[in-house]
């Protein structure tokens, strides 16, 4: 039996609570796809945060004859727009007492070695309180080429010629992002990069104009990545037009995650009332949450992944729309 340490992303996109609903634990990028390989069943996997917290300890586990696999989930290949191809199966327990000094050192994965480690974690492990599996895995999607969206995009009265400036939009931006994934370091592409050469020329492409966007407007203490508003910006006797926004955008950089900003943004939305939908963006990868009777939900209501739209959000399509739909609401009114 071989003890390991692995991490569910980062601070910044942190995703432990996959891991323990889903019974599994998944990761991307070569280097550790291929460390992950290494695990067998009845290793043990102390989740941890940090080098300082312990989430669970888990055991790897066999499920339908196999505890590994690499490539074969879609929705593992688009968490959010994070490849994390490479899987096991795992039995998570929570640790009744806080584990401490078990060796946690930097990165995703690795073998944690120590006099007493192994005996420590074990007891952790069989003393534990189990954690039940609640998100069964999702079920498959069905990608949508541009042909399609286009023509569902020019069905809701968008002109042919506005439908082309998208299609070269698209293409744009696809070009730009995979330089940035592919050529850049993550840390390197901020959240100004994604607004400014992502998302800005997606919406001026939908139809919003430079007059009905502003960025990093005021909201209370906060500010506003970009607000779209239904009709050019002005303000009069010093107050702004806030009862015509109509979208509010989180933007974030290609490190970040897309689970962590709703509750923000929607307090932004509480300054500007006839918001009718926020978004969290990377600047291709967006999360729509659509106001129903006054309040915006828990879950997003659309996804898309312009580098591989589909017709549903991949890890929830049971309940979350797809890239069609997301486009529609990005749609000035």
């Amino acid at each position: 039996m071989t003890i390991w340490q692995i991490a569910a992303g980062s601070h910044q996109r942190e995703y432990s609570d996959e891991f323990l609903s889903r019974g599994m634990a998944f990761l991307g990028g070569a280097s550790q796809t291929k460390r992950l390989s290494r695990v067998r069943p009845g290793d043990l996997l102390v989740l941890k945060q940090g080098l300082t917290r312990v989430v669970a300890v888990g055991r790897v586990v066999e499920r339908d004859g196999r505890h590994y696999g690499c490539g074969d989930k879609h929705w593992l290949r688009d968490f959010d727009g994070w490849d994390l191809q490479a899987y096991v199966y795992v039995e998570w327990r929570r640790p009744k007492e806080p584990l401490t000094d078990v060796g946690l050192t930097m990165g995703a994965v690795s073998r944690i070695k120590g006099a007493g480690t192994d005996m420590v974690v074990r007891a952790a492990f069989e003393q534990g309180e189990s954690v039940q599996i609640t998100t069964p895995e999702p079920g498959p999607t069905r990608p949508v080429d541009d042909a399609a969206i286009l023509a569902a995009l020019t069905a809701r009265g968008m002109a042919d010629e506005q439908a082309r400036d998208v299609k070269e939009a698209f293409a744009r931006i696809r070009e730009l992002a995979r330089y940035y994934r592919e050529e850049c370091k993550s840390t390197d592409v901020r959240e100004h990069e994604a607004r400014t050469f992502l998302v800005v020329p997606l919406l001026l492409a939908l139809g919003w104009t430079e007059r009905q966007i502003k960025i990093e407007i005021g909201a209370g203490r906060g500010r506003i990545d970009i607000a779209c508003f239904g009709r050019p910006y002005t303000r009069v006797a010093g107050k702004a037009n806030n009862q015509d926004c109509e979208l509010i955008i989180e933007t974030k950089g290609l490190k970040q995650g897309l689970s962590l900003a709703p509750a923000q943004v929607r307090g932004y939305a509480e300054f500007y009332p006839s918001t009718r939908a926020i978004v969290v963006t990377n600047g291709y990868c967006y999360k729509v949450y659509v106001k129903q009777e006054g309040e915006f939900p828990a879950l997003p209501t659309c996804y898309l992944n312009l580098l591989d739209p589909r017709d549903r959000y991949p890890l929830d399509p049971e309940h979350t729309a797809g890239c069609v739909e997301v486009l529609t609401e990005l749609l000035p009114s």
